[in-house]
C-alpha cells in the first residue's frame, strides 16, 4: 500500500511542487535562475526562496532570499536577507531547519504543518 504525499492533496502545494520539478536540472534542486516569477504569480505570496550558504566548517546555513507577502504576514515580519536560525528561534525552528536538510539530502519536496516558530506567533498554525 502506498501513501500519498500531503502535497498531492493540496492544489497550491501540488502546483508549486510540479512547477519546481519541471524546472529542476536532472538530479538537482532548481535554483533561482530556473524560476520565472511570471509563471507562478498566484503562488508568489506563499513562497520563500532559501539560499544554501556553505560555511568554512563544512556545514551550511540557510538564508531567506525572498519571503512572500503571505508568509511575512504569518511570521509577523519580512525576514528576507536574514538567516533562518536568526528568525526561527523557537524549538520548532530547528525542526524546520532539519526539514531543509532533508530536502537537500533527498531532493524531494517536504510538507510540514505546525505552529509558527517565531516568538509571539506560536498561536498561528500553518501548512
Amino acid at each position: 500500500m502506498s501513501s500519498q504525499s500531503p502535497i498531492q492533496g493540496h492544489p497550491r502545494f501540488k502546483r508549486l511542487s510540479d512547477y519546481l520539478a519541471s524546472k529542476a536540472p536532472l538530479g538537482k534542486l532548481p535554483g533561482r535562475q530556473h524560476i520565472d516569477p511570471a509563471e507562478i504569480t498566484d503562488l508568489l505570496p506563499y513562497v520563500m526562496l532559501i539560499d544554501v550558504v556553505p560555511q568554512d566548517s563544512g556545514k551550511v546555513r540557510y538564508r531567506i532570499r525572498l519571503m512572500g507577502s503571505e508568509v511575512a504576514a504569518i511570521q509577523g515580519e519580512d525576514a528576507s536577507g536574514k538567516f533562518v536560525e536568526d528568525v526561527l528561534t523557537s524549538p520548532e525552528g530547528q525542526d524546520i531547519i532539519r526539514g531543509y536538510e532533508e530536502v537537500r539530502r533527498t531532493r524531494q519536496p517536504n510538507y510540514r504543518k505546525g505552529v509558527v516558530a517565531t516568538p509571539g506567533r506560536e498561536h498561528i498554525h500553518y501548512e
